[in-house]
C-alpha cells in the first residue's frame, strides 16, 4: 500500500473474517492516504461490508475519519499517481529497499525499509528548505519558518526575514552538540521516537535531539480517539 498498490480484496476479506475493528480501520485508511483516496465504487461497498459486520456504531468514526482527512472518497476513475504521499514518498525517499543492517546510515532502518515522515522533516529542517518548496506544499498546514533569536523577536517582524541555512560546518566542529527540541503536538509513535533517537546518535548528525509531545500514540489510539 505504500508503494501505491491497492489491496481492496485483503481487507474485504479481513472484515468478512471479523478482523478486530480498528486494525481494518487503519489499513482503510493507509490504503486512503497512499492511494489519493479509495475509489467511490469500492469505498461504498467497503465502508457498507464494515457498518454491517461490526455495528452502526462505527458510523461515527467513519464519518470523523472522513472529516479527518484520512479516509477519503476518489472520484476519480483511475489512481492518482501524483498523490500528496506519492509525491512525498519519492521526493523524500521515504521508501529505503537497500537497507544496510550491519552498519545502518539511515533512519528507515528502524523500521527494516521505511522513513518516517516527521523524522525526513527535522533532517531536511537542518539543511534549510531550499530547493524543496514545492514538495513541502503537499503537507496540510502552513509551513513557518522561523530562526529563534535572543532576545527575541514578535513573530511578525521574525517572518518577514528570510532564513538562511544553518552552518553545519561549524557545528559539527564544536565539542559538544547542541540541543534540537522537536514538539510533536497531538502524538507521536514509538517509530518515530525510535527514528528520532538513532538519528541524534549519528556523529554526523549535529544535534542532540529531544523529543517533546503530548502524548504517545498509535494507530489504533489514534482512531479510538475519533469515536
Amino acid at each position: 500500500m505504500i508503494e501505491g498498490e491497492t489491496r481492496y480484496e485483503i481487507i474485504e476479506d479481513l472484515i468478512a473474517c471479523q478482523h478486530p475493528p480498528y486494525r481494518v480501520l487503519r489499513l482503510l485508511c493507509l490504503q486512503s492516504l497512499c492511494g489519493g483516496g479509495i475509489k467511490s465504487s469500492r469505498f461504498d461497498s467497503l465502508r457498507r461490508d464494515f457498518v454491517q459486520t461490526y455495528g452502526y456504531g462505527y458510523l461515527f468514526v467513519l464519518n470523523n475519519l472522513e472529516k479527518s482527512g484520512l479516509l477519503r472518497r476518489r472520484e476519480t476513475l483511475w489512481m492518482d499517481s501524483a498523490s500528496s504521499f506519492s509525491t512525498l514518498r519519492k521526493a523524500m525517499i521515504l521508501i529505503n529497499a537497500e537497507v544496510d543492517t550491519v552498519n545502518p546510515d539511515d533512519v528507515s532502518y528502524v523500521s527494516s525499509g521505511y522513513a518516517p515522515l516527521t523524522v525526513r522533516l527535522v533532517q531536511l529542517a537542518i539543511q534549510g528548505w531550499a530547493g524543496k518548496e514545492e514538495t513541502l506544499r503537499e503537507l496540510p498546514g502552513r509551513l513557518v519558518d522561523v530562526q529563534q533569536e535572543y532576545p527575541p523577536r514578535d513573530f511578525e517582524s521574525a517572518l518577514k526575514e528570510s532564513r538562511s541555512s544553518l552552518s553545519l560546518g561549524a557545528i559539527a566542529k564544536e565539542e559538544k552538540k547542541p540541543t534540537l527540541m522537536v514538539v510533536f503536538v497531538g502524538g507521536v509513535t514509538y517509530m518515530e521516537l525510535a527514528a528520532l533517537r538513532f538519528l541524534s546518535k549519528r556523529p554526523t548528525f549535529p544535534y542532540h535531539i529531544i523529543c517533546v509531545t503530548t502524548k504517545i500514540i498509535n494507530g489504533s489510539t489514534l482512531l479510538e480517539s475519533l469515536s
